[in-house]
């Protein structure tokens, strides 16, 4: 081939890829173009946030400054307050220092001397030393129930109440107990027969000791329903305990077999536990000696009917009305029986003494 058509055909290769670069390159540019125009939209929205925060920034400084105010009004009120209840503190301790509010219940009480004697007489019991209301005081015979336990018959024996609960007239109490300690020397002395009755807890042991050491009947265990109404029935019972009780130690029962002394035995110890202070009783007591009428019901209710005489340690809650001689004090706390069982015993054991 010649040098000529040579040099034209690479001057049109040269000039078709100028052309091609040209074209790449036009392309290229609007490409560029267009991500540009792209990228500038969003741009156009930056003034937009700019207008919320600088419209927002207002408000929360606002905000701010409320609750700046707020707490600078708050602090007035507390101030109110905290002063407010130093004035009223001294009156808050004037009412702990005030009496009790006088309720329904203490209405009917009636009027008593605040100070009573220090001593009450004997009535006429030898021997006895006078009755000390400080030692009464000191066993706790003051006090009551609840109030709201109360029965409105004793209201006559009542002082007060304080923590919710009845006081007793200790001069009242000492006076009725002056009257039943005649009530056991006038028993002893004319040869009487006098039944003690103390089933709780805390008078159990008391009772038994005290009947003991006097010489009388006792029940410490349970009231057998019909002791007074249906006396020639439980005799029968109570003379049953006796023959068994003397057949064994006699050897009168040597000739049974080892089977049959044991249900005696077990016979003898059933009845021993409702009968053994009971022991010689021929006939129905002329007197009876309970503690604490409220849960001795049967007892109160048969002797009313069958006319024996009662003499009782009645809390505030009792009905004294079926009660011949009534002692008003705590029949509770061992303590406080203690103290009346003590003093009764000391009279019954003078009349003993005076009736030889």
């Amino acid at each position: 081939m010649p040098k000529s058509k040579k040099n034209s055909t690479a001057k049109q290769a040269d000039s078709s890829k100028k052309s091609t670069a040209k074209a790449v390159k036009t392309v290229v540019a609007k490409k560029a173009s267009a991500k540009k125009a792209s990228v500038k939209k969003p741009a156009a929205k930056k003034p937009v946030a700019k207008k919320a925060t600088a419209t927002k920034k207002p408000v929360v400084a606002k905000k701010a400054s409320a609750t700046k105010k707020a707490s600078a009004t708050k602090k007035p009120v507390a101030a109110k307050k905290a002063s407010a209840t130093k004035k009223t503190a001294p009156a808050v301790k004037v009412e702990e220092k005030s009496a009790p509010a006088v309720t329904k219940a203490d209405q009917a009480l009636p009027e008593v001397s605040p100070e009573p004697a220090n001593k009450i007489p004997p009535t006429g019991v030898a021997n006895l030393p006078e009755i000390d209301l400080q030692e009464m005081f000191e066993a706790g015979c003051h006090f009551g129930h609840k109030i709201a336990k109360w029965h409105p018959k004793m209201a006559p024996y009542i002082y007060g109440s304080e923590g919710g609960s009845h006081i007793f007239d200790l001069e009242k109490t000492a006076e009725q107990l002056d009257i039943a300690c005649q009530g056991f020397y006038d028993l002893a002395k004319e040869g009487k027969s006098l039944l003690m009755i103390g089933t709780k807890r805390s008078a159990r042991d008391i009772v038994k000791e005290a009947a003991t050491e006097m010489g009388c009947f006792y029940i410490v265990s349970r009231w057998m329903g019909g002791l007074l109404t249906n006396f020639n029935q439980l005799q029968k019972s109570i003379q049953r305990m006796s023959d068994i009780e003397t057949g064994l130690e006699s050897g009168k029962f040597d000739k049974y077999t080892k089977y049959e002394r044991l249900q005696l035995d077990k016979e003898k110890t059933r009845l021993e536990r409702f009968f053994i202070g009971l022991k010689g009783l021929k006939g129905k007591p002329d007197c009876i000696f309970v503690i604490d009428p409220e849960q001795e019901k049967i007892v109160v209710k048969e002797a009313f009917s069958e006319g024996v005489e009662l003499i009782a340690i009645a809390d505030s809650n009792a009905d004294p009305r079926k009660i011949n001689i009534i002692i008003p004090a705590n029949d509770d706390t061992s303590k406080s029986v203690q103290y009346i069982v003590q003093r009764l015993k000391n009279a019954y054991n003078a009349g003993k003494v005076a009736s030889k």
